[in-house]
């Protein structure tokens, strides 16, 4: 029967307490609702979004904040990159806004003249920012890529690349730093490899590597000029600021001018973007036979060649020097100290541009000194802004998956212990409760009594005791030292003896006089009239296995015996940023929440028993 007849529903007063109480109750299910959605929120977030709790970040709806995104992904949240590829002098990832835009002729000419250029002059983004366990979608395509190259074998690509990986999760790309001098790419097996996955990449996945921003840092941290007054002073020029300062093909200007340009070239740009002229091979050729004493034997020695004579040494093509050896520390040192100036020139994606600007556009004054790279990048975002959302949005949970996949052995552990905790709580539980109901003990009520004041400690008090305990006992890295502490509950056991206190007694009268045993009565009578209550405690049972890791941690030390909640402790210890921490959470509540959706009708029975 109800407490509020049908027809005393329709008085206003009795509609505005309803009003009130159901509102009471939205703001009550909105203040346990929210922090859960602004840790979805947070967990598609980045560096970027670094300090703001949105529970839908500014990205997914508008296309300002989805470029600043993508150049942060692109250029591994690295200012000075991005600042470097868009001429830009942008504070922080906020700041970086998209361009007032260009031609679709000047695009169309950038994006034909980047796909052309050698892979000496331009490298793969997306390598994921500075931060550990940051999102890298470049190594998640090499690992892919790779474990299709071995078929899965790990093994196979150990023995070839000389490496110690237990997984291909656990490779990483080569080396790279193509702004040092010396630089290149190794021609082992692994450096042989990644040439022919970057050859896959699509063409929004390459910046260009440039020699102006490297030149003009160099001027202001090496050369001494503080400012561009300094520099206008001794190279009588008229800059109006470091900005406008390119590094030519060629030197020019003043003698000051052409000194800080050769003292650059020769020392500090990579050797692959400078081109010495086939004129000079006489002089690479007296060079070496300085630096050798002109000692042919002592050449060939340090070459494992048999040449009969030093003019059969050709000079050193750019694209074909070793990355290492004698070879490349003759070319290296011919650069350095002995081929004239007049026969090196500057071959960089800028002076590259500039050249194909002025011969083929008719340019010819044209200086270029900011390159329409973030234009082509505000191009590529508006044409696929629906993917990059997407991508954007699940990037942490990716790596989150690859994380927890790459210690498998967690999820294992926490699915073997939740199951045994439920099957421990369910059996001792109600085994103690059903003896402390049905048999008038003496000191059932002490019983009782000691074991709801277990509840009166927190469960850190234990931990100590419990683990020296179970390390007497031999039990610590095992599942026995997870469960076996937590097998009797007190509030279960409490709850547990109250229903079946008031289980009406001629049941069990009926079941004697059948002549069922007290077992039966437990196992056919009690137990399917307590499904309510036993649902509870199962789920108390797996919340608690679940969420545990202070203690899964205590008494399971080996690595190999740790839960899905240690290893996701883990991942925040080893530096994850916030927002791939709040993806590794959020995936471990969705457990919960589809257990508690799908069994919501018979727990919430168990509570209002």
């Amino acid at each position: 029967m109800a407490l509020i007849s049908a027809v005393g529903r329709r008085s206003l007063r009795t509609r505005l307490v309803f009003f009130a109480f159901y509102s009471l109750l939205t703001i009550g299910a909105a203040t346990a609702v929210y922090p859960f959605l602004v840790m979805i929120g947070v967990s598609m977030q980045s560096q970027y979004e670094q300090g703001t709790y949105a529970i839908i970040p500014a990205y997914l709806l508008h296309t300002s904040p989805l470029f600043g995104k993508y150049a942060e992904a692109k250029y591994d949240a690295d200012m000075n990159r991005i600042n470097a590829a868009y001429g830009t002098h942008y504070m922080k990832l906020r700041d970086v806004v998209p361009p007032a835009g260009v031609s679709a002729q000047t695009l169309a000419e950038w994006n034909r003249f980047v796909a052309d250029l050698p892979s000496r002059l331009k490298d793969p983004g997306f390598s994921g920012a500075a931060a550990s366990y940051s999102p890298s979608p470049l190594v998640t395509l090499y690992q892919n890529w790779l474990t299709t190259r071995f078929h899965g074998n790990i093994q196979q690509l150990d023995r070839l690349y000389t490496e110690e990986d237990d997984s291909f999760l656990t490779v990483f790309p080569p080396y790279r730093d193509p702004t040092k001098h010396t630089w290149e790419l190794d021609n082992g097996p692994k450096g042989t490899d990644w040439r022919e996955f970057v050859k896959t990449l699509p063409a929004n996945y390459f910046e260009i590597v440039r020699a102006d921003p490297q030149f003009r840092q160099w001027l202001k941290e090496e050369a001494g000029y503080a400012n561009i007054a300094a520099l206008n002073s001794a190279w009588q020029t008229h800059y109006g600021s470091m900005d406008q300062v390119i590094l030519t093909e060629h030197p020019t200007g003043n003698q000051f001018a052409k000194n800080d340009w050769e003292k650059f070239v020769r020392n500090k740009l990579n050797f692959q973007q400078l081109k010495i002229i086939g004129s000079a091979k006489p002089l690479y050729i007296h060079y070496l036979d300085h630096i050798y004493g002109g000692s042919l034997v002592r050449y060939n020695k340090e070459h494992t060649v048999h040449r009969t004579s030093f003019d059969q040494v050709p000079l050193p093509n750019v694209d074909a020097i070793p990355p290492s050896g004698t070879e490349l520390l003759d070319y290296l040192g011919f650069i350095k100290s002995a081929v004239p100036t007049n026969s090196i020139s500057v071959d960089s994606s800028e002076t590259r541009y500039r050249s194909l600007v002025r011969t083929r556009l008719g340019e010819q004054s044209a200086t270029l000194n900011v390159l329409p790279v973030q234009e082509s990048d505000w191009q590529y975002v508006k044409a696929h802004r629906t993917s990059l959302r997407t991508e954007l949005a699940l990037q942490n949970y990716e790596l989150v998956i690859q994380y927890i996949g790459l210690h498998g052995r967690g999820i294992l552990n926490t699915v073997i212990f939740c199951l045994l905790s439920i099957l421990t709580a369910v059996i001792v539980n109600p085994l103690c409760a059903y003896s402390l109901s049905r048999y008038n003990l003496s000191f059932g009520n002490s019983v009782l009594l000691f074991l709801l004041a277990t509840m009166a400690f927190p469960a850190e008090v234990a931990m100590i005791p419990n683990f020296l305990l179970l390390k007497q006992l031999g039990l610590l890295n095992t599942f026995a030292a997870l469960v076996l502490p937590g097998a009797a509950n007190g509030f279960s056991i409490f709850l547990l003896k109250g229903f079946f206190d008031n289980l009406p007694k001629e049941l069990y009268e009926a079941g004697t006089l059948d002549g069922a045993s007290e077992g039966r009565m437990f196992w056919q009578i009690a137990l399917p009239l307590s499904k309510p209550i036993f649902a509870v405690i199962a789920l108390g049972a797996y919340m608690s296995a679940f969420s545990a890791f202070i203690f899964a941690m205590v008494v399971c030390q080996d690595q190999k015996m740790w839960t899905l909640m240690v290893w996701l402790y883990e991942l925040q210890s080893s530096g994850a940023p916030s927002y791939v921490y709040m993806a590794g959470l959020t995936m471990a509540a969705i457990p919960t929440i589809v257990i508690f959706l799908f069994a919501q009708k018979t727990i919430m029975r168990g509570i209002i028993l």
